[in-house]
């Protein structure tokens, strides 16, 4: 039974932090060019911002519902980072402590 709830853990874990990885360069690519230190640059990486647009938003809207923009500053994306960290922190704690 360990064994099946350790490998549930490991796949959990890899996918959520895939997605934290995503979530962050989300972050900074939106920085970046808010501060023009990048533009907009060719189709590929347009296509690419597409893609973190696509897997990142429908997370964004739904915690929109709850936390609402603070003086038009958009906070869902650091909750979500920060409900990610605190999850996949519980997560590798208890995976630490089936595997001794």
């Amino acid at each position: 039974m360990s064994i099946i709830l350790e490998t549930f853990l490991w796949v959990a874990i890899g996918v959520l932090e895939t997605y934290f990885i995503l979530a962050i360069t989300s972050i900074v690519l939106y920085w970046l060019m808010h501060f023009e230190v990048i533009g907009q640059g060719g189709a590929l990486f347009k296509k690419f911002l597409a893609f973190l647009h696509y897997i990142t938003e429908p997370v964004y809207a739904k915690l929109r519902k709850y936390f609402k923009p603070i003086q038009g500053f958009d906070i869902s994306p650091y909750v979500l980072i920060l409900a990610l960290a605190i999850i996949l922190h519980i997560l590798e704690k208890t995976h630490t402590a089936l595997a001794y």
